[in-house]
Protein backbone atom coordinates (compact mmCIF):
# COMPACT_ATOMS: atom_id res chain seq x y z
CA UNK A 1 0.00 0.00 0.00
CA UNK A 2 2.71 2.60 0.97
CA UNK A 3 4.87 1.41 -2.67
CA UNK A 4 1.62 2.34 -4.19
CA UNK A 5 1.25 5.84 -2.57
CA UNK A 6 4.71 5.87 -3.92
CA UNK A 7 3.96 5.78 -7.32
CA UNK A 8 1.81 9.11 -7.51
CA UNK A 9 4.85 10.79 -6.27
CA UNK A 10 7.44 9.38 -9.11
CA UNK A 11 4.62 9.38 -11.73
CA UNK A 12 4.41 13.30 -10.89
CA UNK A 13 7.91 14.01 -10.95
CA UNK A 14 8.79 12.13 -14.19
CA UNK A 15 6.28 14.48 -15.37
CA UNK A 16 8.24 17.33 -14.08
CA UNK A 17 11.34 15.87 -15.14
CA UNK A 18 9.65 15.78 -18.93
CA UNK A 19 8.29 19.49 -19.15
CA UNK A 20 12.46 20.50 -18.06
CA UNK A 21 13.94 18.64 -20.73
CA UNK A 22 11.93 19.72 -23.51
CA UNK A 23 12.44 23.04 -22.38
CA UNK A 24 16.02 22.46 -22.63
CA UNK A 25 15.75 20.46 -26.13
CA UNK A 26 13.50 23.24 -27.93
CA UNK A 27 14.46 26.67 -26.34
CA UNK A 28 18.20 25.02 -25.53
CA UNK A 29 18.23 27.26 -21.88
CA UNK A 30 21.41 26.40 -20.08
CA UNK A 31 19.98 26.98 -16.93
CA UNK A 32 17.12 24.37 -18.13
CA UNK A 33 20.08 21.88 -19.09
CA UNK A 34 21.87 22.40 -15.59
CA UNK A 35 18.33 22.06 -13.49
CA UNK A 36 17.97 19.06 -15.71
CA UNK A 37 21.12 17.52 -14.20
CA UNK A 38 19.73 18.18 -10.57
CA UNK A 39 16.50 16.53 -10.99
CA UNK A 40 17.56 13.53 -12.51
CA UNK A 41 20.46 13.42 -10.00
CA UNK A 42 17.98 14.55 -6.75
CA UNK A 43 16.06 11.06 -6.33
CA UNK A 44 19.36 9.08 -5.82
CA UNK A 45 20.19 11.68 -2.78
CA UNK A 46 16.93 11.45 -1.49
CA UNK A 47 16.81 7.88 -1.41
CA UNK A 48 20.05 7.91 -0.02
CA UNK A 49 18.97 10.69 2.51
CA UNK A 50 16.04 8.00 3.38
CA UNK A 51 18.71 5.12 4.28
CA UNK A 52 20.37 7.79 6.44
CA UNK A 53 17.42 8.91 7.93
CA UNK A 54 15.87 5.98 8.76
CA UNK A 55 18.36 4.66 10.84
CA UNK A 56 18.43 7.81 13.02
CA UNK A 57 14.58 8.05 13.67
CA UNK A 58 12.64 5.91 16.84
CA UNK A 59 9.37 5.87 18.31
CA UNK A 60 8.13 5.07 21.99
CA UNK A 61 4.89 4.58 23.60
CA UNK A 62 3.90 5.55 27.05
CA UNK A 63 0.93 5.39 29.28
CA UNK A 64 0.31 8.14 31.49
CA UNK A 65 -1.29 6.89 34.33
CA UNK A 66 -0.50 3.03 36.04
CA UNK A 67 -4.19 2.33 35.54
CA UNK A 68 -7.69 3.21 33.88
CA UNK A 69 -11.20 3.19 35.06
CA UNK A 70 -13.39 1.36 33.23
CA UNK A 71 -15.48 3.49 31.21
CA UNK A 72 -13.09 6.29 31.16
CA UNK A 73 -11.02 7.27 28.57
CA UNK A 74 -6.97 7.72 28.42
CA UNK A 75 -4.41 8.84 25.96
CA UNK A 76 -0.94 7.50 25.01
CA UNK A 77 2.05 9.81 24.31
CA UNK A 78 3.67 8.79 21.16
CA UNK A 79 7.24 10.54 20.65
CA UNK A 80 9.36 10.13 17.28
CA UNK A 81 12.54 11.30 17.55
CA UNK A 82 14.59 11.88 14.26
CA UNK A 83 18.59 12.55 15.26
CA UNK A 84 19.84 13.13 11.51
CA UNK A 85 19.83 16.12 9.56
CA UNK A 86 17.72 14.94 7.05
CA UNK A 87 14.11 16.37 6.79
CA UNK A 88 10.70 15.66 5.82
CA UNK A 89 11.05 11.97 6.54
CA UNK A 90 7.20 10.45 6.56
CA UNK A 91 7.16 7.72 9.08
CA UNK A 92 4.22 5.45 9.09
CA UNK A 93 3.30 3.39 12.34
CA UNK A 94 1.83 0.07 11.55
CA UNK A 95 -0.18 -0.64 15.29
CA UNK A 96 -3.54 -2.57 16.88
CA UNK A 97 -5.13 -2.04 19.58
CA UNK A 98 -7.15 -4.36 21.97
CA UNK A 99 -8.28 -5.44 25.07
CA UNK A 100 -7.20 -9.65 25.84
CA UNK A 101 -9.97 -10.90 26.92
CA UNK A 102 -11.18 -9.63 23.04
CA UNK A 103 -8.32 -9.37 20.67
CA UNK A 104 -8.37 -8.33 17.38
CA UNK A 105 -6.09 -8.32 14.42
CA UNK A 106 -7.39 -5.09 12.58
CA UNK A 107 -4.33 -2.92 11.81
CA UNK A 108 -4.16 0.48 11.68
CA UNK A 109 -1.95 3.13 10.44
CA UNK A 110 -0.96 6.05 11.97
CA UNK A 111 1.45 9.12 9.95
CA UNK A 112 3.67 11.28 11.72
CA UNK A 113 6.34 13.69 10.43
CA UNK A 114 10.08 12.73 11.22
CA UNK A 115 11.64 16.56 11.35
CA UNK A 116 15.23 16.87 11.56
CA UNK A 117 16.82 17.04 15.70
CA UNK A 118 13.65 16.83 17.05
CA UNK A 119 10.99 15.17 19.35
CA UNK A 120 7.61 15.20 18.51
CA UNK A 121 4.69 14.31 20.67
CA UNK A 122 1.36 13.15 19.42
CA UNK A 123 -1.39 11.78 22.37
CA UNK A 124 -4.03 9.37 20.62
CA UNK A 125 -6.86 9.08 22.59
CA UNK A 126 -9.38 5.42 23.55
CA UNK A 127 -12.45 4.87 24.96
CA UNK A 128 -12.94 1.81 27.59
CA UNK A 129 -16.08 -0.56 27.56
CA UNK A 130 -14.96 -3.65 29.88
CA UNK A 131 -12.24 -4.05 32.60
CA UNK A 132 -9.27 -6.26 31.48
CA UNK A 133 -5.97 -5.38 29.78
CA UNK A 134 -5.59 -3.35 27.21
CA UNK A 135 -3.16 -3.60 24.70
CA UNK A 136 -1.15 -1.44 22.25
CA UNK A 137 1.57 -3.54 19.92
CA UNK A 138 3.36 -2.12 16.91
CA UNK A 139 6.16 -4.36 14.86
CA UNK A 140 7.01 -1.98 12.23
CA UNK A 141 7.38 1.44 11.14
CA UNK A 142 7.09 2.60 7.36
CA UNK A 143 9.99 5.42 6.45
CA UNK A 144 9.53 7.35 3.33
CA UNK A 145 12.30 9.59 1.76
CA UNK A 146 11.89 13.20 1.45
CA UNK A 147 10.67 13.23 -2.25
CA UNK A 148 8.60 9.65 -1.05
CA UNK A 149 10.44 7.54 -4.02
CA UNK A 150 11.00 4.42 -2.02
CA UNK A 151 9.27 3.60 1.97
CA UNK A 152 11.57 1.47 4.16
CA UNK A 153 10.39 -1.21 6.56
CA UNK A 154 12.23 -0.52 9.94
CA UNK A 155 11.55 -3.56 12.73
CA UNK A 156 9.77 -1.74 15.78
CA UNK A 157 8.56 -3.63 18.35
CA UNK A 158 6.31 -1.80 20.73
CA UNK A 159 4.04 -3.35 23.53
CA UNK A 160 2.40 -1.26 26.12
CA UNK A 161 -0.28 -2.47 28.42
CA UNK A 162 -2.79 -0.24 30.24
CA UNK A 163 -5.07 -2.12 33.22
CA UNK A 164 -8.40 -0.83 32.95
CA UNK A 165 -9.75 -1.66 36.40
CA UNK A 166 -13.56 -2.38 36.98
CA UNK A 167 -16.46 -0.64 38.59
CA UNK A 168 -17.46 -1.61 42.05
CA UNK A 169 -20.85 -3.69 42.30
CA UNK A 170 -22.99 -4.44 45.35
CA UNK A 171 -21.48 -7.75 47.59
CA UNK A 172 -23.98 -9.14 49.98
CA UNK A 173 -22.61 -9.77 53.37
CA UNK A 174 -21.60 -13.04 54.42
CA UNK A 175 -19.81 -14.88 56.97
CA UNK A 176 -17.14 -16.34 54.76
CA UNK A 177 -15.49 -19.12 55.81
CA UNK A 178 -11.81 -19.52 55.91
CA UNK A 179 -9.46 -21.77 53.79
CA UNK A 180 -8.34 -25.35 55.01
CA UNK A 181 -6.15 -27.58 52.97
CA UNK A 182 -2.63 -27.22 51.92
CA UNK A 183 -0.79 -24.76 54.72
CA UNK A 184 1.57 -22.02 52.42
CA UNK A 185 5.48 -20.85 53.02
CA UNK A 186 3.78 -18.25 54.83
CA UNK A 187 0.14 -18.16 56.33
CA UNK A 188 -1.04 -14.56 56.79
CA UNK A 189 -3.52 -13.59 59.38
CA UNK A 190 -6.21 -11.07 58.59
CA UNK A 191 -3.77 -8.50 60.38
CA UNK A 192 -1.11 -9.40 58.32
CA UNK A 193 1.32 -10.83 60.31
CA UNK A 194 2.87 -14.68 60.22
CA UNK A 195 1.16 -16.65 62.26
CA UNK A 196 3.66 -19.63 62.68
CA UNK A 197 4.26 -20.93 66.40
CA UNK A 198 7.68 -22.84 67.38
CA UNK A 199 6.60 -26.66 68.10
CA UNK A 200 10.11 -27.92 68.48
CA UNK A 201 14.10 -27.06 68.18
CA UNK A 202 15.67 -29.94 65.78
CA UNK A 203 19.36 -30.55 64.65
CA UNK A 204 20.23 -29.18 61.18
CA UNK A 205 19.54 -31.07 58.12
CA UNK A 206 20.71 -30.13 54.88
CA UNK A 207 17.92 -28.71 52.76
CA UNK A 208 16.43 -26.94 55.70
CA UNK A 209 16.49 -22.86 54.93
CA UNK A 210 18.89 -20.86 56.49
CA UNK A 211 16.09 -18.44 57.61
CA UNK A 212 14.50 -21.31 59.89
CA UNK A 213 17.74 -21.62 61.51
CA UNK A 214 17.60 -20.40 65.38
CA UNK A 215 20.88 -18.40 65.84
CA UNK A 216 20.34 -18.33 69.66
CA UNK A 217 20.01 -21.78 70.23
CA UNK A 218 22.54 -22.63 67.88
CA UNK A 219 25.37 -20.62 69.51
CA UNK A 220 24.20 -22.35 73.08
CA UNK A 221 24.40 -25.75 72.16
CA UNK A 222 27.60 -25.54 69.53
CA UNK A 223 25.13 -26.57 67.07
CA UNK A 224 22.50 -25.63 64.43
CA UNK A 225 19.76 -26.22 65.19
CA UNK A 226 16.43 -25.52 62.95
CA UNK A 227 12.78 -24.24 64.15
CA UNK A 228 10.09 -26.28 63.29
CA UNK A 229 6.90 -24.39 63.28
CA UNK A 230 3.22 -26.11 64.49
CA UNK A 231 0.96 -24.57 61.16
CA UNK A 232 -2.19 -23.96 61.56
CA UNK A 233 -4.26 -24.08 58.15
CA UNK A 234 -7.24 -22.10 58.96
CA UNK A 235 -5.80 -18.40 59.27
CA UNK A 236 -6.70 -17.08 56.15
CA UNK A 237 -9.58 -16.61 53.63
CA UNK A 238 -9.03 -17.79 49.93
CA UNK A 239 -10.35 -16.24 46.70
CA UNK A 240 -10.29 -18.23 43.48
CA UNK A 241 -11.82 -15.92 40.59
CA UNK A 242 -12.91 -18.00 37.45
CA UNK A 243 -12.26 -16.45 34.35
CA UNK A 244 -13.99 -18.04 31.80
CA UNK A 245 -13.90 -16.95 28.23
CA UNK A 246 -17.38 -14.37 27.91
CA UNK A 247 -17.51 -14.01 31.75
CA UNK A 248 -14.51 -11.87 32.26
CA UNK A 249 -16.11 -8.80 33.25
CA UNK A 250 -18.50 -9.53 35.59
CA UNK A 251 -16.07 -11.50 37.35
CA UNK A 252 -13.26 -9.13 37.68
CA UNK A 253 -15.86 -6.58 39.17
CA UNK A 254 -17.19 -8.60 41.84
CA UNK A 255 -13.33 -9.98 42.65
CA UNK A 256 -12.54 -6.25 42.87
CA UNK A 257 -15.70 -5.39 44.76
CA UNK A 258 -15.42 -8.58 47.17
CA UNK A 259 -11.86 -7.65 47.75
CA UNK A 260 -12.73 -4.07 48.48
CA UNK A 261 -15.33 -4.84 51.01
CA UNK A 262 -12.97 -7.45 52.70
CA UNK A 263 -10.21 -4.97 52.94
CA UNK A 264 -12.72 -2.30 53.94
CA UNK A 265 -13.70 -5.00 56.96
CA UNK A 266 -9.82 -5.42 58.09
CA UNK A 267 -10.19 -8.98 56.62
CA UNK A 268 -6.71 -9.73 54.29
CA UNK A 269 -7.04 -12.98 52.07
CA UNK A 270 -5.28 -14.60 49.31
CA UNK A 271 -5.99 -14.78 45.51
CA UNK A 272 -5.50 -17.94 43.90
CA UNK A 273 -4.21 -17.62 40.28
CA UNK A 274 -5.09 -19.63 37.58
CA UNK A 275 -2.11 -20.13 34.92
CA UNK A 276 -3.75 -20.88 31.67
CA UNK A 277 -0.71 -21.78 29.82
CA UNK A 278 0.59 -24.84 32.00
CA UNK A 279 -2.61 -25.13 34.17
CA UNK A 280 -1.17 -24.26 37.43
CA UNK A 281 -1.90 -21.92 40.27
CA UNK A 282 0.18 -19.36 41.99
CA UNK A 283 -0.89 -17.42 45.44
CA UNK A 284 -1.04 -13.64 45.92
CA UNK A 285 -1.30 -11.77 49.53
CA UNK A 286 -3.66 -9.20 49.86
CA UNK A 287 -3.85 -6.85 52.69
CA UNK A 288 -4.20 -3.51 51.53
CA UNK A 289 -5.23 -1.60 48.45
CA UNK A 290 -2.41 -1.37 46.43
CA UNK A 291 -1.78 -5.19 46.90
CA UNK A 292 -5.64 -5.51 45.61
CA UNK A 293 -4.76 -3.33 42.73
CA UNK A 294 -1.52 -5.53 41.85
CA UNK A 295 -3.98 -8.70 42.11
CA UNK A 296 -5.67 -7.56 39.70
CA UNK A 297 -2.91 -6.32 36.92
CA UNK A 298 -2.20 -10.58 37.08
CA UNK A 299 -5.41 -11.22 36.81
CA UNK A 300 -5.71 -9.45 34.13
CA UNK A 301 -2.39 -10.30 32.05
CA UNK A 302 -3.78 -14.05 32.11
CA UNK A 303 -6.02 -15.18 29.55
CA UNK A 304 -9.54 -16.48 30.20
CA UNK A 305 -10.07 -20.44 30.41
CA UNK A 306 -12.37 -22.78 28.69
CA UNK A 307 -11.89 -25.18 31.65
CA UNK A 308 -13.22 -25.27 35.04
CA UNK A 309 -11.20 -23.64 37.19
CA UNK A 310 -12.63 -24.83 40.06
CA UNK A 311 -12.37 -28.49 38.92
CA UNK A 312 -8.80 -27.87 38.68
CA UNK A 313 -7.74 -26.66 41.77
CA UNK A 314 -9.62 -29.62 43.17
CA UNK A 315 -7.68 -31.89 41.90
CA UNK A 316 -4.56 -30.28 42.52
CA UNK A 317 -5.50 -29.62 46.55
CA UNK A 318 -8.24 -32.40 47.15
CA UNK A 319 -9.87 -31.94 50.66
CA UNK A 320 -9.66 -28.45 50.28
CA UNK A 321 -12.76 -26.46 51.85
CA UNK A 322 -13.24 -23.09 52.14
CA UNK A 323 -12.68 -21.31 49.37
CA UNK A 324 -14.55 -18.39 48.14
CA UNK A 325 -15.40 -18.76 44.55
CA UNK A 326 -15.93 -15.93 41.95
CA UNK A 327 -17.73 -17.01 39.15
CA UNK A 328 -20.23 -16.29 36.80
CA UNK A 329 -23.13 -18.09 39.28
CA UNK A 330 -21.90 -15.35 41.55
CA UNK A 331 -19.90 -15.37 45.04
CA UNK A 332 -19.59 -19.17 46.39
CA UNK A 333 -18.06 -20.21 49.66
CA UNK A 334 -17.13 -23.97 48.74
Amino acid sequence: MEHLKNIYYIITYIMMVAVVLLISVFYRQPLASVLLVFLVILPFISIAAGIYGSKRISITVSAPTEHVAEGDSFRLRIRIKNSSAIPLLRCTLRYKYYNRYRQDDKQYLLTLAGESFADNDLFASFNTSIPGMFVFESSELLISDPLHFHTFRKKCVISVTVPIMPVTVPVRDADYEQYEGEPFDDIISETGELTRDIRQLREYIPGDRLKDVHWKASASTGELMVKEYERSTSLMYLILPEITAKDEPEVLRMYYSLGKKMLADNKGFRTALYHTADRTFSFLSVSDAEELDRSMYEIMREDSSDRDVYGEFMIQNPGSFGIIRVCKSGIINS
